[in-house]
């Protein structure tokens, strides 16, 4: 069963760098950038100050960020969410494609941004490279993931990239 479990990190960087300050932000970013896996409670804290503007203004507090994604569908269960836990990149995927309105194909837009279907949805527009749900994403691939989804609100980003 161990196999099976997710890894555990030993700390976060929203527990160091999570305040409300505009400098405390920029050192939130700074140092989830060279974090080789991000933990549930660095991939939210980064989801919250990408898509909602309140989580700016609040000190980060990891309950009430925890209760908020899962009022906002999120997550399923605030309670089956370890903050230290590494993040999956199917939970980033699935909120990603609900908040910045990424449709997806056929059967996205059949059965809704379900993880698999939004993992496979962000490696087909390059935003991912070559992705499964499972796995951990570390903190340049969500920066990445973000900075996309944000282009692709502004409407700079339509259709898939091209490998260079």
């Amino acid at each position: 069963m161990a196999a099976c479990a997710r890894t555990t990190l030993q700390s976060s960087v929203a527990d160091v760098h999570g305040g409300a300050k505009p400098t405390e932000e920029m050192d939130f970013w700074d140092g989830l950038a060279v974090q080789p896996a991000v933990s549930n409670r660095d991939a939210i804290h980064a989801l919250m100050l990408s898509f909602v503007q309140r989580a700016r203004a609040e000190q980060a507090d990891w309950q009430i960020e925890l209760k908020d994604a899962e009022r906002r569908g999120w997550i399923p269960d605030a309670g089956a969410v370890e903050a230290n836990e590494t993040a999956r990149v199917g939970m980033v995927a699935r909120v990603v494609c609900m908040e910045a309105n990424v449709r997806g194909g056929a059967t996205m837009r059949v059965f809704g941004p379900v993880e698999r279907y939004a993992v496979k949805e962000l490696n087909f527009q390059g935003w991912l490279r070559d992705m499964t749900p499972g796995q951990s994403i570390s903190g340049a691939e969500l920066i990445a993931v973000l900075s996309k989804a944000e282009d692709h609100r502004k409407g700079a980003g339509q259709g898939p990239k091209e490998d260079m």
